[in-house]
């Protein structure tokens, strides 16, 4: 597992969670206290984060800085990339998933084109199902993306009409990472946050 990645695990508690130390957020993301506490000390620096023994962030400068490392994490990985021409027969193979992208925005808000779709998978789930997946469609065009990836990101999934799609600040982070949907990204974060953290 490439290091940005497990750096994700600490945005996705720092995003969701409060009162946090050191030591939470190393127990709650399953990395050594040092490798949180180099990862905290560059976010207060860049004045993201702040405070000595709680932990607190700025929200919007997190989610902003959780969308730049998205995109090197992006640019850093090959997808499955198929075309399903009726993306629902996905969920009647793979069952430990969840998706991000324009297809879960538009679950969730409703304003983006659903494409492409980000499908989020586990190394052994790729194993067990992959066969299956292949026969779905072309492989190598299309707009299913399918990232085999750290199952941490299975952990904060909710159910959306009957999709399963990862948290709020995950979707909003993986659509400024994808560019041209980082204003809908923001404006997704920004409401997630005044109605509470609730959908």
């Amino acid at each position: 597992m490439i290091v940005p990645i497990k750096k994700e695990r600490i945005f996705r508690v720092l995003s969701t969670q409060e009162n946090l130390t050191i030591t939470k957020i190393s127990e709650q993301t399953k990395l050594a206290k040092s490798y949180v506490s180099k990862v905290v000390n560059e976010l207060k620096k860049k004045e993201i984060a702040f405070g000595a023994e709680k932990i607190h962030v700025s929200y919007d400068k997190l989610i902003r800085e959780w969308g730049i490392l998205k995109r090197r994490i992006f640019e850093s990985m090959q997808p499955l990339i198929i075309d399903i021409l009726i993306p629902d027969r996905l969920k009647s193979i793979i069952k430990n998933y969840a998706i991000s992208g324009p297809f879960a925005e538009m679950l969730v808000q409703g304003e983006s084109s659903g494409k492409p779709i980000i499908v989020y998978i586990s190394e052994e789930e790729m194993e067990k199902r992959k066969s299956q997946i292949y026969k779905l469609g072309s492989i190598g065009k299309g707009f299913v993306h399918i990232y085999v990836y750290d199952e941490d990101i299975l952990r904060y999934k909710l159910e959306i009409k009957g999709w399963k799609i990862v948290s709020i600040p995950q979707l909003c982070a993986d659509l400024i990472a994808e560019g041209m949907f980082a204003d809908l990204g923001m404006k997704l974060f920004e409401r997630w946050l005044n109605a509470g953290r609730r959908i």
